[in-house]
């Protein structure tokens, strides 16, 4: 496998780890800042965690063995780069194209474009600090090589070249510019208090994050309870035991079990700001209901399975994913069994925020209006 494709497979993956472990927090912060979220904006911070392992992966991977780094020197002549171009056949436009120094300045240039373009599209910042930015981050990577990751290393395994600290903030510039063709600071950004309708993406967002709190809540108990067992002992890494594992899975089901009996809604339905309304139900009998048919039971199903659950938890997800799209405001199989309906939660608060306006308002127009 190439030198070239090694990075790029890491950054896919690790880039993909991340957004996976993101994806609550972002769907928080996108609902509670933007009011919702949009196809494009959810695909441009995906690529931006990519796009950042690729930056890892290139510039600092592959870590060599301590035993095997030869110390490289430091290149500290700006625009050394022109004098190496010349060192090779200039003679024409081919020549150019496979001209191994220009190769090497036109990819500094590529590599950070994306920085400038994520830093104006997504942080809505300017063409400078997307520049500065750009300085700033191939500095710390150009000293990171030079100290030897700071000293993890005897001596730098890679070059300082001053010169990949221009080009690099060049195409942090370069690609902040070419943001202006589709993007202007000025647009007005969407009103975050507004309710929404109840829609089925916005469900199914929903459920992906009640699906991934079950998952990443887990994970983070067992490589929590890992990395605490593994230092109290002799260094050797510690397999988690059946209690860990079971206590992984019981603290977000418990987590969501209080979620649903507090506000019949999951997590993951309160990170896209969605509520509850009345129902035709008791709360005492509608609330489990809601929880068996819907989180509780998928979790109940996976972890502990019995002859027939299968098939149960199959049946389970078909008919949620169907009767999401069929049923009134996209309740769902779960709040159609526990008779509750959803609504937007901004709505309640708004309302509240308009009354209490009300009653602080001075009473006018007591007296007989004029005729």
């Amino acid at each position: 496998m190439s030198s070239f494709a090694v990075p790029a497979i890491l950054a896919v993956i690790v880039g993909c780890a991340i957004a996976v472990f993101a994806f609550v927090p972002f769907v928080a912060i996108s609902f509670r800042r933007r009011g919702g979220m949009t196809f494009w904006r959810t695909a441009s911070w995906f690529a931006a965690a990519i796009y950042a392992m690729a930056l890892w992966t290139y510039t600092l991977v592959p870590f060599p063995q301590p035993s095997d780094v030869e110390c490289s020197p430091t290149q500290l002549r700006p625009f050394q780069f022109v004098d190496d171009i010349l060192g090779f056949d200039t003679s024409s436009i081919s020549a150019l194209m496979s001209n191994p120094a220009v190769l090497q300045a036109t990819l500094n240039v590529v590599l950070f474009a994306p920085l400038g373009w994520f830093i104006r599209q997504l942080a809505g910042r300017g063409i400078v600090i997307a520049t500065v930015t750009g300085f700033a981050i191939s500095a710390f990577i150009e000293f990171t090589q030079l100290s030897g990751i700071w000293g993890l290393y005897e001596c730098a395994y890679r070059v300082f070249d001053v010169d990949d600290l221009m080009m690099n903030t060049l195409g942090a510039f370069v690609g902040s510019s070419a943001s202006l063709l589709f993007f202007r600071r000025g647009d007005d950004a969407p009103d975050a208090s507004v309710p929404r309708p109840i829609t089925a993406p916005r469900r199914f967002i929903g459920i992906g994050c009640d699906m991934a709190i079950a998952w990443v809540g887990s994970w983070f108990v067992v490589i929590g309870t890992v990395f605490v067992t593994t230092l109290r002992g002799d260094g050797e890494i510690a397999e988690p035991g059946d209690t860990v594992m079971n206590i992984a899975f019981l603290l977000p089901l418990f987590a969501q079990l209080v979620s649903v009996l507090s506000g019949a809604v999951t997590l993951g339905e309160r990170l896209v700001l969605i509520a509850s309304a009345q129902t035709r139900l008791p709360a005492a009998i509608s609330k489990p209901l809601r929880f068996l048919f819907g989180i509780g039971g998928y979790m109940l199903l996976t972890q502990w399975p019995f002859p027939g659950s299968g098939l149960i938890l199959t049946v389970l997800m078909l008919a949620t994913f169907i009767m999401v799209f069929t049923t009134r405001s996209h309740r769902g199989l779960a709040c159609a069994v526990a008779g509750i309906e959803l609504v937007d939660s901004r709505a309640d608060r708004g309302d509240a925020r308009g009354e209490r306006r009300a009653e602080r308002a001075p009473h006018r127009g007591r007296g007989t209006p004029a005729g």
